[in-house]
């Protein structure tokens, strides 16, 4: 069973939240990302209202750490973190000299790197973003030389460096997918969902 099969099986509004956010986090959650990015708006089955009352009890039952990175009267833009891995992630010399170079402070002290995050987020969506959801620095800086265009691979970010290493990563990251789809643990909210489907996940 996919995905969106399994989302429109869904009735129950938290439900329907709960696994969204297990799928498109499940990187993360499973410790090999060290943050995803997700928007809630008002559209289809309105996720923003339906974020606004549940995001605590559901990022607790999934054990993520999460930072409202940008809101509006439209829509939220959420970061799910690792604090560990994504401390680690920022840690790295490279990393951290490119975002010092463009303002971060030397000493990384994640929140407040998340508030600066945040700040750049109110004037564009800043290229650093990348660094924080584990995109290689090279693949930030092809992105910018490039203006998005002339990748190797268009998959969870475009690649312009270490081809056959993103595709190892991407693959991990899809695994990691579908092993939340299949995981009944990820259903616990969701009586409503026929459990015929769920058997065939």
């Amino acid at each position: 069973m996919n995905f969106m099969s399994l989302r429109r099986s869904i009735m129950d509004d938290k439900s329907y939240l709960y696994i969204s956010i297990a799928y498109w986090a499940a990187p993360t959650i499973a410790k090999q990302k060290p943050s995803s990015l997700i928007a809630f708006s008002h559209d289809s089955r309105d996720l923003y209202s339906l974020w606004e009352s549940h995001k605590q009890e559901i990022t607790e039952k999934l054990q993520l750490e999460y930072f409202e990175i940008r809101k509006c009267p439209r829509r939220v833009l959420v970061i799910f973190l690792d604090r560990t891995l994504l401390i680690k992630t920022l840690s790295v010399y490279k990393n951290k000299k490119f975002l010092m170079a463009i303002g971060y402070p030397r000493k990384l002290i994640l929140d407040e790197y998340l508030v600066l995050l945040k700040r750049h987020f109110q004037i564009s969506c800043p290229h650093e973003v990348g660094i924080f959801l584990g995109i290689p620095l090279e693949d930030v800086l092809g992105f910018i030389k490039f203006k998005g265009k002339e990748c190797l691979l268009n998959s969870y970010w475009k690649v312009y460096h270490n081809l056959e290493e993103a595709k190892t990563i991407f693959a991990a990251y899809d695994k990691a997918r579908v092993e939340a789809i299949s995981s009944l643990s990820f259903l616990e909210y969701s009586s409503p969902v026929n459990e015929n489907l769920i058997s065939t996940a």
